[in-house]
This record gives structure tokens, C-alpha cells and sequence, in this order.
């Protein structure tokens, strides 16, 4: 087509040229043009043409050249003429590309000076063709064989002008093509050299290309998107641009151009692009490479020409007091050098119209700390330029509209704030990260410059305080950081507004507090001057303020810190704390409103404390221990005061009586639960009230306190009233430890009564509402989460004492919450919700221990499932266990054993059987349907284990009922109530499996169980119920109905409860349900008849699979067994071959009808092999009854197994069906035995061999695959092994890998592995080896030609590795040949550790360790004798998981940590099992250590992976003798032998020591 085109366009050209022309020489053109176009790849070939013609073809083309300068030419006829001059190969004018390209520039150039006129149709076309000719391949082939060509220095100047236009939107052309014409000059390094020899002319061209693209950027409200191609010449001119300026001789130059010109662009252009809110419209190039590629060139433009190292002196003779002050002062010529960083500054600051101030400000803001930045890289890292970096910061920060002495100008906008602290903390972080403030130094050398500084910072933070801004709090986190003593003097300041009187509650900005606050908590700690940090605390918690407004004084995050740093604090300080809280605390006798306020943040203070501190023991020292008791002595002293006030106020009821009432019952709290931790841990600790708790003063005023409850001073705080439930407990407590008596137990009953408060008004039950754990934080909104959570944590202990009512109502309130709440939701949280703590409960074994709650919630259960359904239908659910007497029962047998309970249960279980006979239908809304499945998913998490045998009969009747009994309405989703019923079976198969199940075979006999399930099923096919279920949703049903039934089976084999009865009676009643089915199958309809014999189906081949492990244990049930075999299949037989034949066998699912012959095929083996021991030789005919039905079926699974696709449950049943179906052939003594094994064996190799099974689907189907074998090779011939032989040798052929056949060999691979796991007759096992080396050489081949392609590392290579591997560990007795092992050990040089798949990864590190681990385990010799190999192939594991167990970002730590943690613990694994190994590998052992620490010097390895290494190296070290330490230390390269010293001095300190103490008591 595209000769086409141009012998076309070359006629056009022929004919405008002939009419238009009048000289002479164009009259001998048409002869020339008519030649013949040379084909495409020869393209520049020039002619072989005689020397006339050429002379001739030179007049012709001078003619072109005239015609191309003649005025009296068109324009459009001159571009005619110079694309056709282009295009043509036949045109040899002479230096035709340069002629051509400078008429361009020239017509260009005369248009733009307005020196002629052209119409702006050429014009664009003139810019398209100047493109078409850059970017041409013709010009690209021209100059890369050397010849040289210019350009009009004009059209540099052009382009630059026509970006500008495209910046103002005044551009008459298309701006791609300019940008288009750009890009072909500076990707040529001939061409490029118009703007690279210009060095003016280049900056200009950056400066407008970044203009353009800060102008698109800059259109927000516009529709259109960013350009790509502005994005990609604006990356091409930056790198031009820098090659450039590297290359520059005078630094000085550059420093110049880029302070005038590029500064101010450059900058603009980051902060847009930094800044940018990027959209979907936006092209994914710009967004996620170039964007990043585009900032990183602007910085190293920026950073190579402002802070280039030779230009030291000036930045020094500038900022530097010193050098200031002597230095001679230059002229103002030199002012630009002499200054540099006020150069900087000032174009950064002015520069700019009034109209821009706001985006130029922001700009300004967005690049200080990334000039800071470059300023520290560049000359921070000599020690002496630290004090330089810091006077260019102070510069820097000044620039922020602030004046010298860090005060804010009249010109700043406090709009700008924002802007402003994120500068400020971006400047102070780097100053932190550089290092340039040494305490020390500072205050030694230069007289504190620096702190006075940092100083003038913190105060101007103070002084315009921005609480609403999170950078504000982290401004002073990096000043407390740099040095505590600059925040010091304002530390009341900073303790108020950033802690206790903040307000701002927005969640960034209250994280941003936390951490400040934490980070204060931290630093005060580790000084040991926590006691200064509460006097200021306390100071300003007690000054004058709006108390009321406070929120939480210790927030979660807050509390964590300051626990932690107590536990860490000298015992002494933690209670100079204490007293400093104690002292603070308000005068009893003159309580006010606010003095109430302040009495309640100091408990709140107390308790934190004391909660928090090292409890006493017996190793505390005494002094400890008498301040202790000192201090509760005192707080006792307040403590009773507050009681005595606390009395009164109860009657008075003061306004301010609510917040004494709480702080004097946290206090009281606080003191009795430190009082008894220190009694119970130290013995030295003498409590101030004595040993004899009950008579303490303290404890009568709680008494009196708890008994005015129900008065008129009752307690209407959600904190008081949750710290009376805790005081309660601690009563509770002090009563256990006394010697019990009627009284004690009297107050225990009591109590917990008390705590549980049935009458509790739990108005937030159903809210989500959660609680963080902290008592400061009780309100109203969150005392049902606070009084649940100390119900359910206290519950060991009230337990006990708590009655049936209270056990129910804690039952119902759980229940409630969770009905109230998905269950199946994951919480991810830390703080607590009433639905998480009853999720937890529930989980737990403290509720399995409770037996009174446990059988309280299941009883709960059940009476919710009897109020959802009629319990008119079972009337003995609502009768108690005494009214059913012994007279009741009627005359049955042993019904002396029966308890009241099991009566009841029994009469239930009889109500419950007479509903499935009168077909009762219990009709249920979609809401109740949802309630019930909610109620089933708690019930399965319950532990039956730990239920009585009444509550769980009665918990197993119930759902059985449900399940009998429950249908939908007529509106219903018929999806719903099958997943009830299906989870319905699922719960009684779970419950049949505990130890409490013989119960229910107590009340019920099983097979009437299993013939009211029966029942109830197929009643809902007579009903129309399933008429319109899908197979995703009938199958798990159909699955769990088998579990159940199995289950039941099983129940009643164990139990021997009536083996032969229950067995014989339910198969009887299956196939009467059959054959009734059968003779009313015209009543329903073709997919609901098929679903019922499904169901039929697996039901009895259920059956089947129960009765066949028990044939023959018991001899007296043998011939009912065999019968009911036989009976069974019989019936099976018919049944499924209708349904194959009919319509409906296509749309069921394939592999269940195959599971299902494949259970008549083994019935009937089990019955023949029975059989045998009774029969007379010579019947074997009559063995299997449906012989020709099953080899109809095995043809057709051997024709479907392979041409297509399948699912994968259906080759699963497959392989095993024709595993159970060879047996039978073999047992029936087929005539073609031997054609089926090999056509068995061939199918699943051509099954392996499809291109559509994954490397997954292979695995899944080793294991049924093996068990195939297993059988078919265990009697097989010579001749049979043989023909498979033949089968696998054709794919262990290298070449296949390439040639797109790796399948093939795959399967051959996978055979092969499972063929040397098998039981091999003699022979055969014995030719099977012998060909091992063989197959061990072609395995070498195949992983060296599979490694190559990457695609195939998991699909081949590892396989063949695995199947490698296999070989090594099943030939141990076979492999004499030490050269055999060695071999396989060389393929695992070639498997690749670089595949970017995480998956192929570690499939490939799996495999290589276990075959190493496989040859150090089964070949110790041959290991020893190749251990350079061995060592090196060990070794590309270690130097694999070194450099991927690097330290790396979060995100991709935490994507790939689990799979590099697993690595490194095989790689721990080897290195112990060398270490292990036998002695003459210790000769090596330096070696190993010294590869060990080379790789370790040069990376720095996450933690978690590092102590795998360090374990596994460790077990290295234990083999290294004294002399190879000392080899090491001598040998070792400087960084390596650092690395070394320090593993070896961990190795000593950790290892070593703890390894002589193990021996030292081993026998």
C-alpha cells in the first residue's frame, strides 16, 4: 500500500510540475519520473545510471532548487516540489537534507520576521513538513553515517518564540507539531547542537517550555487534559538542559542563568507538579513516571548549580559572621557572587506581580526547605560547614515574611499560616536529619547561637499559636527533639495549649497532639525529670479555667506513653509524683464548682499514676516501701475526708456534688486496688488499715455508700455508678479471702447481684457506640459498652454467686448484642463495643467454663428459635421438667433411668417426629429467616463440649425441628431458606461429632432420624420449594445433608446403639422412596425430578460409604451388610442410568454422578471381595453385577478427560473412578486388561499434557493420580511397564521446551515423580532405576532449557526440580554412583532466584532447598566430596534472600515480608543441618561464614529475617574452631571484618553461653 501511495503522490507531482513549469529542463522530467520506485529496502539505493543521464538529472534538479527560491513559484506548488524532492529516492541533489532543511528555516524565518506574506494553511503545512523531515527515518539513516548537517540558527529562535505564543495562547499553529519539531532536533545529537552551542539560547528554550507546562498545569477549571507530549519534550530539554550545565567551565556562568532565568520557572514548575490533584483524565505516563522523572532533573539542575562545592567560599564569606567582618567588601559587579544565597532569596521573593503573590508565596513556602535541602547535601558533609548550614537556615526561615529577630512582619497573611509551619517543619526536620546542632559544640565554640535561635522560633510558635493546625505540633515535636532545653521556659505554655486546655478535637490534629504530648512524655522520662514535667502539668491543670470545656486529660494514646514510661521511672520519682498530685488536690472543707473540676482531673491524674506503677515485691528495697506506705497513708487520710464530704453531698445533691461523688469513688477504688496488689506481692508492706480488711472505715463508708443506692441521694453519674460496680468487685474479693461462712456468702450473693443490676438501663445496646478503656472517658453514651466490659471480664468471678435470672439475663444481653450486628464482621479495632466484647465472650473458654451461663445461653438460644416458630406444635417445650412424672411417660421400657429433663427432652423428641409425620409446615417471613440464620451462626461457635447432655439434646432437637419443620412464605427468595437449612445440617453433623451425642439416641432412634430428615427434604420437592435453586446453591446443601447423614451413621455404629436395625430400616425406607419417586415421577417437573433422585442418590451412596469399612469387623452383621450392598446397588444402578439418559443429566453436575458410580463400583468390590471367602472358584463372572454399565461409563470419562477444559472436581472424581474401575476389571478378569492400562495411563498423561491445565490444577491432581498408580502398577507386567516407559521417554526431550511443547514434558515430569513414590513389582522397580541416571541427565538438560525462559519457572523448572528431588530421596538404595547425585546437583545452578512473580519466587527457592536438603540428608558422603558445589549452590539461596530481605519501603515490606520470612527460615534450616552434619564439613565452616558476612556488609536486612540468618549462622559458628576465628579476623576485608566482629561477639554473648549451659546438663 505504501508503494502504492507514492508512485501515486510521485504521478500528482509529475503532472502539477509539467503544467505549471515553462523551462526547458522540465520537459525531460516525465521521462525520469516514470522509472520505476525501488523497492522498500532499498529505499536510499542510488541507480545505476550512465554518466549522461546523470548529468541530465543534475540540470533537472538545479531547476528544483531555482524553482524553491523563485518568487514566482505558489507556496503550495514549492511544498509540493520540496516533499517530493524528500520523499523521492531517485533525487540526488546534491546535499539534498541540508538544502532542504534550510529553505524550510529560511521560508520560516522570512514569515515570522514579516518579510513575506504566506498564507497560514503553508504555514502550518511548512511546520508539518519540517517535522515530517526531523523525524524521519531517511534523515536519522543520513546522519548516523556521518554526514554533516546544520541548521539555520534562526529556527531555534523560531521555536522558542512559537512555545511562548503556545504559553499565551496566541499560537496561530498546531503547538504538537512545534513541540514535535523540538523534539526531532534534540534527540539528534548533530541536530541539537543549534541549542547545545547556544547555552543562552537553551535556557531560553527551558524557560518556555516550562512556562507551557505550569500554564497547563495551572488550568484546573479546564476540561481539556495535560499534554503528554508538552510533559516528554519538557524531560528531554531538562536532560539536555543538564548535560549542558555539567558541562560548563564557569560555575559563576551558570550560577548566573539560573538565579536570572530558571530559578523562579523551576520552582514553579515543582511546586505545580507536587501540588497537582492528579485525575483519572489525567495520561497515567505524566502521573506516575514522568512527574517523578520531571522533579528529580529540576533538582539536580537546581542543586549542581546553586550549591556547587567550589562556590564554598562565597556562601562563607557571606553568612559567616566572622568571615563577614573581615573580609574585604567587593563591588557591586561581584555582589551577585559574593552573596549567593540573597540572590536566591531575593528571586524567589520579588520577581513577580501583585496578582501572583498567592501562588508565588506558595511556591516560595514549597521550595526553601528543598533548597535547605540541597544546601545540607551539599556542604554538610565536612563537620566544619555544620555551623555554614545553619546561618543559611536562619536565612532561609527569615525568608518567611518574618523579620530578624523572628517576629511577624505587617505584610505577612495569617491566611498563610498553613503554608508557613509546613515550610518551617520541612526546614527543621532537615536540620535535624543533618545533624547540624551539636549541643556541645554550640554552646562551647559559638556562645549557644544556635539554642537562642531555636529559641526565637519556639516563641514565635508560641506567640501565634495555630492549635488548628497539625504542622504547629509538629514544629515543636522537631524542636523538642533537637534539644528539650528549647522548649523548656515555655513549657507551661506548651503543656497547655498541647494538652489540657486544647480544644480542637479534628482528627489530624488530634494525632498530631498525641504524638507531641507523647514525644514530651518521652524525653522527660528518659531525662529522669518526669516530677518537673507534672509540676508544670499540675501548675497549669490547676489554674482558673473553663474546666467544664476540657475533654480527656489522657487520651489512649497518651495513657500507653505514659504507662510505659512510669514502669521504666525510678519507683522514687513515680511517687514524688504521686505526693505532687496529693498536695494539689483541693481543700475538702472550701469545695466549689471549680475546685470540684480540679479535684476530678487530679484523681483522674492519681489513678493513671498509681495504676501504672511497678507494683511492690519482696525485692523492692525497704526505703521504697515505707515511702509507699507513707503515701497510702496520706491518700488514705484524703480519701476519708472525701467519704465524710461525700456523705453530705449525697443528701444535699449541690450542683457540683456529681464530680465529687466521682473523684471520691475513683479514689477510693484507686487506693483499695493498690493497697491489695501491694499485700498480695510484698510481704514487707504493712497496710494502713490493718490485715482485717472487713472492720476498715474505708470499707463501712462504701458500704453505707452501695446501700444509699436505692435513696434519695441515688447516683445518677454513668462513671459513679460504674466505679460503685468496681468498688463492689474489690468487695467481693476481700470477702473470698476471709474463711467462708453464712453471712460471707450472703454478701457474695449479694453483691454480684448487684453487679449484674438486672435493671441496668442499657439504652446503647444496639448503638455502635465503643469505648477506649479509659474511666475519664464514661459518659452516657458509653456506660453500656464500660458496665458490659466489666461484667463480661469479672464474670470467673460473680459466676459463682449469681443466680438462674441474672445467668439468663446475661445470656439474653449477649445474645441480644449479637443478633443486633453482623457476626461474621472482623472488628479490626482497638477500642471496645458492646457487639465485640460478647463476640469474644462467646469465643472463649471462660464460657466454657461457667457452666451455669453456658447452659444459660443455650437455653436462651432455644426459647428465641420456639419464639420465632409456633410453639403450639411442640407443647412439651413450654412444660418444666417437674411436671413430667414418671406416670406421664407410659409403660416403656427403662424408663427408670430417665431423669425429669431427659423425660421432657424425650416427650419433645416424640412431639418433634409426630410433625414430620403429620407433615407440619411452620411458615417463616424473610425476617424470621434471617434471625434464625443469625441464631444458627452464633450456635455453631458455641463448644458443644462443654454443654450438659439436657442442653445439648435439646439444642440438637431444636435445630432439628427447624429443619423439619421450617418453610418459607409465598414472597420469600428461595436462596435464603436453603442456606438456612443447609447451615441447619452443617450445626446437627457438629453436633453429632462431640462427646455428648449418645444422648440423642437415647430419646430417638436414629433411623427414625434419618427418615424424618429424609422426609422433610423431600417434602419440600412435593411442595414445589426447590423448583427454582441453582446448582451454586444446591450443592453445598446437597454436601451438607451428606455430612449429617454420615455423621448419624457413624453415631450409630459407635454407639452399636441397634446396628442392624436402624442400618436395615432407613435402607429400606430409601429404596421404598425410590421406587414410590419413580412411579410419581410425572407429577413434577424434569429438573426438580432430577434434583430428587440427586438427593436419592447421595443419600445412599452415603450409606454405601458407611457400611463398607465396617464389612466384615463384625461377623454377626456380614450377610445384612452384603444384603443391604446389594439391595443398594441394585437400586442405584437403574436410578442413575435414567438420569444419564435423560434431559436433565447435562445440566446436574458432572462429577457427583461420577462419585456416585464410583461408590457402586467399590459396594460392589467390597461385597464380591466378601463374598470370595465363600464361593466357589469359578463364578468371578458374577462378581460384578454392572459390569457393562461401568465400562460404557469408563469410555466415556476416557473420551471427556481430555480434548477440553474441565472442572476440576470432575477430573478428581474421575481418576478416582477409574482407579476403583480397574480394580473391578481386574477383579472380573476382563479379557482387555492390558489395553485399559495403558489407555488408562495414556489419558492421564494427555491430561497433564493440555495447555489449558495450570501448574496448580497439576498439583491438585498428584495425590489422586499416586493412589491410581498405586493400584494399576502394583501386579503389572513386564510388557506394561514397558509401553509406559516408552510414553515418558518422548517427553524428556530438552527441545520440546523451546519448541512450545513444555506440557508434554511436563507431564512426563509429573508421572515420573509419582511413579518413584510407588510399590513396583521387583522387576519392574528394578528397570526403573537402572533408567534413573539416564532420566536424572535429560532432567539436567531440561532445567538448563526451561531457565532460560522466564515464563517458565514455575510451569517447568520447578517441576523438574521437585521431580529431581523426588528421585534423590526415593533412590537412596538405588543411586551408587556418586557421579548421578553430583549431576543433579549441577542443574540447580541454572534455576533462576530473579522472577519478579513473589509466587515463582519462592517456588524456586522451595525447590532448590529441598533438593539440597535432600542430597545433604540422603547422600552425607557425596556431599562431602562435592562441597564447593554444594556450597555454591547453597550459597545463591543466602546471597538471594540477603539482597531481597533488604530494608525497603512499608508497602512493599509488608506485600512481600511473609514470603522472604519463610525463605530465610529454610535458609536457618540448612544452616543447622550443616552445622549438624558430619565432621569432615567443618573444614569449610570459615568459608561459609566469610560468604556469610561479605553479602551481610552490604546490605541492611529487616529485622524479623535477620534473626533467622543470625540463628542459622550461629549453628556455622559452633563448628568453627578457634584457628578459624582467628583466620577470619586476619583475612577479613576492613567493613567485612567489622560485620564479622560484631555477629561473632552476639554469637559469644547469646549463643555460645547458652549452648555450654544446655550441655553442661546433658547426659
Amino acid at each position: 500500500m505504501t508503494e502504492l501511495v507514492r508512485v501515486a503522490h510521485t504521478a500528482a507531482l509529475e503532472s502539477s510540475f509539467n503544467q505549471r513549469s515553462s523551462s526547458s529542463s522540465s520537459t525531460s522530467a516525465p521521462d525520469l519520473f516514470r522509472q520505476p520506485e525501488p523497492s522498500v529496502g532499498q529505499e536510499d539505493h542510488v541507480c545505476d545510471v550512465t554518466p549522461q543521464v546523470l548529468l541530465d538529472m543534475a540540470a533537472i534538479y538545479a531547476g528544483i532548487h531555482q524553482k524553491l527560491k523563485s518568487p514566482q513559484t505558489s507556496w503550495s506548488d514549492k511544498l509540493k516540489l520540496a516533499q517530493f524532492a524528500w520523499a523521492s529516492s531517485q533525487c540526488i541533489l546534491p546535499n539534498k537534507e541540508q538544502v532542504l532543511l534550510d529553505w524550510t528555516a529560511h521560508a520560516l524565518s522570512c514569515y515570522y520576521n514579516k518579510k513575506i506574506k504566506v498564507p497560514l494553511e503553508v504555514v502550518e503545512q511548512l511546520w508539518t513538513y519540517l517535522d515530517d523531515v526531523l523525524n524521519s527515518k531517511k534523515l536519522s539513516n543520513v546522519l548516523s553515517q556521518g554526514k554533516n548537517i546544520t541548521l539555520n540558527p534562526a529556527l531555534s529562535q523560531i521555536i522558542n518564540e512559537r512555545i511562548l505564543e503556545g504559553t499565551t495562547g496566541m499560537l496561530s499553529i498546531s503547538l504538537s507539531t512545534v513541540l514535535s519539531c523540538c523534539h526531532g532536533i534534540l534527540t539528534s545529537p548533530v541536530l541539537s547542537v543549534c541549542y547545545t552551542a547556544r547555552y543562552n539560547l537553551l535556557v531560553d528554550l527551558l524557560v518556555r517550555i516550562c512556562s507551557l507546562a505550569c500554564f497547563q498545569l495551572r488550568q484546573h477549571e479546564s476540561s481539556e487534559p495535560l499534554r503528554l507530549k508538552v510533559f516528554e519534550v519538557l524531560f528531554l530539554i531538562l536532560s539536555t538542559y543538564l548535560t549542558i550545565q555539567k558541562q560548563q567551565g564557569n560555575t559563576n556562568r551558570v550560577f548566573n542563568q539560573v538565579t536570572e532565568h530558571l530559578l523562579q520557572p523551576l520552582c514553579l514548575l515543582r511546586h505545580l507538579l507536587t501540588t497537582r490533584a492528579w485525575t483519572e483524565e489525567d495520561d497515567l505516563r505524566i502521573r506516575q513516571h514522568l512527574n517523578k522523572d520531571i522533579r528529580c532533573k529540576v533538582d539536580l539542575i537546581l542543586q549542581s548549580a546553586l550549591f556547587f562545592h567550589d562556590r564554598l567560599p562565597y556562601y562563607k564569606e557571606e553568612v559567616l559572621p566572622l568571615e563577614r567582618g573581615s573580609g574585604a567588601k567587593k563591588g557591586s559587579a561581584s555582589n551577585m557572587y559574593v552573596c549567593p544565597v540573597a540572590t536566591i532569596l531575593s528571586k524567589l521573593v520579588h520577581g513577580h506581580g501583585d496578582d501572583k503573590e498567592t501562588l508565588f508565596y506558595a511556591v516560595r513556602c514549597n521550595s526553601l526547605p528543598l533548597l535547605f535541602k540541597f544546601a545540607l547535601d551539599s556542604f554538610c558533609k565536612e563537620e566544619e560547614n555544620k555551623l555554614l548550614c545553619f546561618h543559611i537556615m536562619t536565612k532561609f526561615v527569615t525568608t518567611l515574611d518574618f523579620t530578624e529577630d523572628l517576629s511577624i512582619k505587617e505584610t505577612f497573611n495569617t491566611a498563610n499560616w498553613s503554608l508557613v509551619l509546613l515550610s518551617l517543619e520541612n526546614i527543621l526536620n532537615s536540620c535535624l536529619a543533618g545533624d547540624i546542632y551539636n549541643v556541645a559544640a554550640d554552646r562551647i565554640h559559638h556562645k549557644e547561637v544556635q539554642l537562642h535561635f531555636y529559641r526565637k522560633v519556639a516563641r514565635l510558635l508560641f506567640n501565634n499559636a495555630q492549635t488548628d493546625i497539625p504542622a504547629w505540633y509538629r514544629c515543636l515535636k522537631t524542636l523538642l527533639t533537637l534539644n528539650h532545653q528549647i522548649l523548656e521556659p515555655d513549657l507551661d505554655e506548651l503543656i497547655s495549649l498541647a494538652w489540657v486546655d486544647a480544644d480542637n478535637f479534628e482528627l489530624r490534629v488530634k494525632k498530631a497532639r498525641e504524638t507531641l504530648m507523647c514525644a514530651v512524655i518521652q524525653t522527660y522520662a528518659k531525662l529522669r525529670q518526669l516530677p518537673r514535667l507534672f509540676e508544670e502539668l499540675l501548675v497549669v491543670v490547676c489554674r482558673p479555667a473553663a474546666d467544664e470545656l476540657r475533654q480527656e486529660l489522657l487520651p489512649e494514646a497518651v495513657q500507653k506513653t505514659l504507662s510505659q514510661c512510669l514502669l521504666d521511672n525510678p519507683p522514687s520519682q513515680n511517687l514524688e509524683i504521686c505526693r505532687l498530685i496529693l498536695k494539689k488536690m483541693p481543700n475538702v472543707r472550701e469545695m466549689r464548682n471549680e475546685s470540684a473540676l480540679k479535684l476530678f482531673f487530679l484523681s483522674i491524674l492519681l489513678h493513671a499514676v498509681i495504676f501504672n506503677l511497678k507494683t511492690l515485691d519482696d525485692s523492692t528495697p525497704v526505703p521504697t516501701v515505707r515511702q509507699t506506705q507513707s503515701l497510702m497513708e496520706e491518700m488514705l487520710k484524703f480519701v476519708r475526708s472525701l467519704l465524710q464530704c461525700l456523705e453530705g453531698i449525697l443528701i444535699a445533691d449541690t450542683p457540683w456534688g456529681e464530680k465529687i461523688q466521682e473523684s471520691t469513688l475513683l479514689l477510693t477504688h484507686t487506693w483499695h486496688e493498690a493497697d491489695a496488689l501491694f499485700q498480695i506481692h510484698c510481704s514487707k508492706y504493712k497496710s494502713p488499715v490493718g490485715t482485717n480488711h472487713e472492720m476498715s472505715p474505708v470499707c463501712d463508708t462504701i458500704e453505707k455508700v452501695l446501700a444509699r443506692t436505692g435513696s434519695a441521694g441515688k447516683v445518677s453519674s454513668p462513671l459513679s455508678r460504674l466505679l460503685q460496680k468496681l468498688l463492689a468487685l474489690q468487695r467481693m474479693k476481700k470477702h473470698l479471702l476471709v474463711s467462708p461462712n453464712a453471712e460471707t456468702k450472703s454478701i457474695l450473693f449479694e453483691t454480684a447481684q448487684y453487679v449484674v443490676n438486672r435493671q441496668e438501663p442499657l439504652i446503647h445496646m444496639s448503638s455502635d457506640q465503643t469505648w477506649d478503656l479509659q474511666l475519664c472517658s464514661v459518659n452516657s453514651d458509653t456506660y453500656s459498652v464500660a458496665y458490659w466490659f466489666v461484667v463480661t471480664t469479672n464474670l470467673p468471678l460473680i459466676a459463682p454467686y449469681l443466680s438462674q435470672e441474672d445467668a439468663s439475663y446475661i445470656a439474653d444481653t449477649m445474645l441480644n448484642s449479637l443478633l443486633q450486628s453482623d457476626f461474621r464482621s472482623n472488628l479490626e479495632k482497638t477500642d471496645r463495643s458492646i457487639f465485640l466484647i460478647s463476640k469474644q465472650l462467646l469465643e472463649s473458654m471462660v464460657l466454657c467454663e461457667l457452666s451455669q451461663l453456658h447452659s444459660a445461653v443455650v437455653t436462651s438460644i432455644t426459647k428465641r428459635v420456639f419464639e420465632v416458630l409456633c410453639a403450639s406444635d411442640v407443647p412439651s417445650f413450654l412444660k418444666s421438667s417437674t411436671e413430667f412424672d414418671v406416670e406421664s411417660v407410659g409403660k416403656e421400657e427403662h424408663i427408670a433411668d430417665f431423669s425429669p429433663s431427659l423425660r421432657r427432652l424425650k416427650s419433645i423428641a416424640q412431639e418433634v417426629m409426630n410433625c414430620v409425620e403429620t407433615g407440619v409446615s411452620i411458615i417463616v417471613s424473610e425476617t424470621q429467616v434471617s434471625h434464625l440464620l443469625k441464631l444458627v451462626k452464633i450456635t455453631s461457635v458455641l463448644n458443644p463440649h462443654a454443654m450438659s447432655p439436657e442442653d445439648y439434646l435439646e439444642l440438637f432437637l431444636c435445630s432439628f425441628l427447624m429443619n423439619v419443620c421450617v418453610q418459607r412464605d409465598g414472597n420469600g427468595a428461595l436462596s435464603v431458606p436453603i442456606s438456612l437449612l443447609e447451615d441447619l445440617f452443617k450445626l446437627m453433623a457438629l453436633l453429632l461429632m462431640r462427646q455428648n451425642s449418645y444422648i440423642v439416641l437415647k430419646v430417638v432412634h436414629g433411623s427414625t432420624l434419618l427418615e424424618a430428615a429424609m422426609t422433610s427434604v423431600s417434602s419440600c420437592f412435593s411442595k414445589g420449594l426447590f423448583c427454582s435453586v441453582d446448582s451454586p446453591a444446591w450443592f453445598p446443601f446437597l454436601q451438607s445433608v451428606q455430612g449429617f447423614i454420615q455423621c448419624l451413621i457413624q453415631l450409630i455404629i459407635i454407639q452399636k446403639s441397634s446396628v442392624r436395625i436402624n442400618l436395615e430400616k432407613f435402607a429400606n425406607f430409601m429404596i421404598e422412596r425410590v421406587a414410590l419417586d419413580g412411579t410419581s415421577s410425572g407429577n413434577s417437573g424434569e429438573y426438580e425430578e432430577a434434583l430428587n433422585v440427586q438427593l436419592h442418590l447421595a443419600t445412599m451412596s452415603t450409606l454405601c460409604k458407611e457400611l463398607m469399612p465396617i464389612l466384615g469387623k463384625i461377623k454377626q452383621l456380614d450377610e445384612t451388610l452384603t444384603q443391604l450392598l446389594g439391595k443398594i446397588v441394585s437400586i442405584m444402578g437403574p436410578a442413575i442410568q435414567a438420569v444419564l439418559t435423560g434431559k436433565t443429566g447435562s445440566i446436574l453436575r458432572q462429577s457427583f454422578f461420577v462419585d456416585v458410580v464410583t461408590v457402586m463400583i467399590k459396594s460392589e468390590l467390597a461385597k464380591a471381595s466378601h463374598q470370595t471367602e465363600h464361593i466357589v472358584e469359578g463364578n468371578g463372572k458374577d462378581k460384578i453385577s454392572h459390569m457393562g454399565f461401568y465400562k460404557s461409563f469408563g469410555q466415556q470419562i476416557l473420551k471427556e478427560l481430555c480434548p477440553a477444559p474441565r472442572p476440576m472436581d470432575f477430573l478428581n472424581s474421575s481418576i478416582h473412578y477409574l482407579s476403583a474401575f480397574y480394580l473391578a476389571a481386574e477383579s472380573n478378569k476382563e479379557l482387555d486388561l492390558k489395553d485399559l492400562h495403558f489407555t488408562i495411563l495414556q489419558s492421564v498423561h494427555t491430561l497433564f499434557s493440555g495447555t489449558w491445565m495450570s501448574i496448580s490444577e497439576v498439583k491438585e491432581l498428584e495425590a489422586p493420580v499416586k493412589d491410581m498408580l498405586a493400584q494399576l502398577m502394583g501386579n503389572c507386567s513386564k510388557e506394561q511397564f514397558h509401553l509406559l516407559f516408552l510414553l515418558l521417554r518422548d517427553g524428556l526431550v530438552a527441545s520440546k521446551v523451546g519448541g512450545g511443547c513444555h506440557t508434554e514434558v511436563l507431564a512426563s515430569l509429573t508421572l515420573i515423580k509419582l511413579l518413584a513414590c510407588c510399590s513396583l513389582p521387583d522387576t519392574c522397580s528394578k528397570a526403573f532405576w537402572l533408567t534413573v541416571p539416564q532420566i536424572l541427565s535429560s532432567l539436567v538438560f531440561i532445567i538448563r532449557e526451561s531457565s532460560e525462559v522466564a515464563s517458565l519457572t514455575s510451569a517447568l523448572t520447578v517441576p523438574a526440580v521437585e521431580t529431581l528431588t523426588t528421585l534423590l530421596r526415593q533412590g537412596e538404595s538405588w543411586l551408587s554412583n556418586p557421579h548421578h547425585v553430583i549431576t543433579g546437583l549441577g542443574a540447580l545452578h541454572f534455576v533462576p532466584l530473579d522472577s519478579q512473580s513473589m509466587d515463582d519466587y519462592y517456588s524456586a527457592f522451595l525447590a532448590i532447598h529441598e533438593a539440597l536438603f535432600a542430597i545433604i540428608l540422603c547422600y552425607p558422603k557425596v556431599m562431602l566430596k562435592s562441597a564447593p558445589t554444594f556450597l555454591n549452590c547453597f550459597y545463591r539461596l543466602v546471597t538471594s534472600i540477603i539482597h531481597e530481605g533488604r530494608q525497603k519501603g512499608e508497602k512493599e515490606r509488608e506485600k512481600d515480608s511473609g514470603t522472604f520470612l519463610k525463605c530465610a527460615m529454610l535458609v536457618e534450616r540448612m544452616y543447622t543441618h550443616i552445622g549438624k552434619t558430619a565432621d569432615g564439613f567443618t573444614f569449610l565452616s570459615s568459608f561459609i561464614v566469610a560468604q556469610y558476612v561479605s553479602e551481610l556488609q552490604r546490605v541492611t536486612l529487616q529485622p524479623e529475617i535477620k534473626a533467622h540468618l543470625t540463628e542459622g549462622i550461629y549453628c556455622i559458628l559452633d563448628s568453627c574452631a578457634e584457628q578459624d576465628i582467628k583466620f577470619l579476623n586476619r583475612t577479613l576485608q576492613m567493613g567485612v571484618k567489622e560485620v564479622f566482629r560484631e555477629l561473632y561477639k552476639n554469637y559469644v554473648h547469646y549463643h555460645k553461653s547458652q549452648r555450654q549451659g544446655e550441655e553442661k546438663y546433658t547426659a
